[in-house]
């Protein structure tokens, strides 16, 4: 899942406290954070880190390289803390959300001094089973979907029919079929031909044996790495073994362009032969 930050709070007690518009007690400052005493502390030298960044409701709101400096800073003043107070222990506190008990909606952290016997805090009992393997499998697929969330599809750039020329190659269509595919025999072997089309004309595509069950009437379909081809001096669009043909799963967006005088295969080019 992705963390969606809610509305900053700019009058949030910590924002004042970096503007200076409410006191407090510092003990260190860096660019990246400052750390205070908390003003009800839960044992002597409880002291609070505070991000500098506004912005972010809690830590993990924070962008990455801005959480990793501050964790950096909270390392410091924790080690700090634990040589001022003699501390046989720290606990270093950090709740994300007012169910884990976040009261200011700033990113910040607690660093508590603990002492041997102090009973300042116990927690929950543990279970008394080991987890299971099926158990630890739901979880760890869970954990790692969230780690690396599949990547959206970029969204295919569509060509126009009217920017076609005789030397169009490379280009991608979402085309609207118009009519049943017709047979063509050449030398070269069996054919198919079929006149499609899109909000700004229509042109024949020809097809191979294996690329025209899709091509059914009123279908929609892509053609991924599309070219121009020459017969006898008409276009017509083709899709090699290096590009795909498939059907949309889109509707045709707007009215196709039907009449004859935007059928580009309709043109006849002259060949200029290169010398």
């Amino acid at each position: 899942g992705v963390c969606v930050p809610s509305a900053y709070d700019g009058d949030n007690i910590f924002a004042k406290i970096l503007d200076k518009r409410e006191p407090a007690f510092k003990v260190y400052e860096s660019k990246t954070a400052i750390a205070i005493l908390d003003a009800f502390p839960m044992a002597e030298g409880h002291t609070l880190v505070i991000s500098k960044r506004k912005g972010s409701t809690d830590f993990l709101s924070m962008p990455p390289a801005a959480a990793a400096e501050l964790m950096s800073e909270v390392h410091k003043v924790a080690r700090a803390v634990k040589t001022a107070f003699n501390a046989d222990a720290i606990n270093i506190w950090q709740n994300n959300g007012t169910v884990a008990g976040q009261v200011v909606p700033h990113p910040h952290f607690h660093i508590v001094p603990r002492k041997e016997g102090d009973g300042l805090l116990k927690y929950p009992p543990c279970a008394t089973e080991t987890i299971s393997a099926e158990v630890a499998k739901a979880m760890q697929d869970k954990i790692a979907e969230a780690l690396n969330p599949p990547k959206p599809l970029r969204k295919a750039c569509f060509g126009k029919i009217s920017s076609i020329d005789p030397d169009s190659t490379g280009m991608n269509f979402n085309l609207k079929v118009l009519e049943e595919a017709k047979v063509v025999e050449t030398k070269f072997g069996t054919f198919y031909e079929v006149l499609c089309g899109d909000s700004t004309g229509s042109v024949v595509v020809s097809l191979r044996d294996t690329q025209q069950a899709v091509a059914t009437k009123d279908t929609v379909i892509i053609l991924r790495n599309a070219s121009a081809k020459m017969v006898a001096g008409h276009i017509r669009l083709a899709v090699d073994k290096w590009g795909k043909i498939e059907k949309s799963d889109e509707p045709m967006e707007g009215e196709v362009e039907t009449a004859a005088s935007k059928n580009i295969s309709a043109t006849e080019f002259e060949l200029v032969a290169s010398k």
